[in-house]
């Protein structure tokens, strides 16, 4: 099956729904990875949750898509993940796994990419240093989509700046809302709603 045409990257959101279910398969983006730098993705998951201790019920997960619950997830309406283009992907930043895809099942947590989160400090610092961009540029390799769009907010894309260093043949297109702050979520949220529908930047 051939990967998607574009590929839209967005962060997580720090509320998200409580519940969920065990969700069995092999959905992970980690999948997608060469093997060294899935082995390396996986290994920072790994040291994140051996020091977030037990307080995450991993047998309880959602789609990324619904777990997350912030004002730009609010205006991306249920029916749109459901009915998309399937010609694109959704790639989140998460401070607990540093990339998951929209479908991707993940457990209720409280870390942030934005926020300090002890022992690490911020998270979107912690993670860049150890080599999120890299992952992310792998990945992109690995799939080769056509287009990259960058919906990032600040904290996040620091967490991955640098990704697109060594991308050949891959348009990426930042879009960026200068001057307003959190009340850009919403925005963020109609855009990645007008890609999912129509597959179209």
């Amino acid at each position: 099956m051939a990967g998607p045409r574009t590929v839209v990257l967005i962060p997580e959101s720090t509320r998200k729904r409580p519940g969920g279910v065990r969700i069995a398969g092999d959905r992970d983006v980690a999948r997608a990875l060469p093997a060294a730098a899935r082995a390396d993705l996986e290994g920072l998951r790994a040291e994140v949750r051996r020091v977030s201790g037990t307080g995450i019920a991993w047998n309880e997960l959602l789609p990324a898509c619904e777990r997350f619950d912030g004002n730009m997830y609010r205006h991306i309406p249920e029916e749109v993940w459901e009915s998309r283009d399937q010609g694109v992907e959704v790639l989140i930043a998460s401070g607990l796994l540093g990339l998951v895809a929209s479908r991707d099942p993940v457990p209720r947590y409280d870390h942030s990419m934005a926020e300090s989160t002890p022992p690490f400090g911020k998270l979107n610092r912690w993670w860049h240093s150890r080599g999120l961009p890299r992952i992310l540029g792998a990945y992109l390799e690995a799939i080769r989509p056509a287009l990259v769009v960058d919906l990032l907010s600040l904290e996040y894309r620091e967490a991955v700046t640098g990704y697109e260093g060594d991308l050949a043949g891959i348009e990426v297109r930042r879009i960026d809302f200068p001057g307003l702050g959190r009340a850009s979520q919403p925005r963020r949220g109609e855009a990645v709603a007008r890609i999912l529908r129509t597959g179209k930047a």
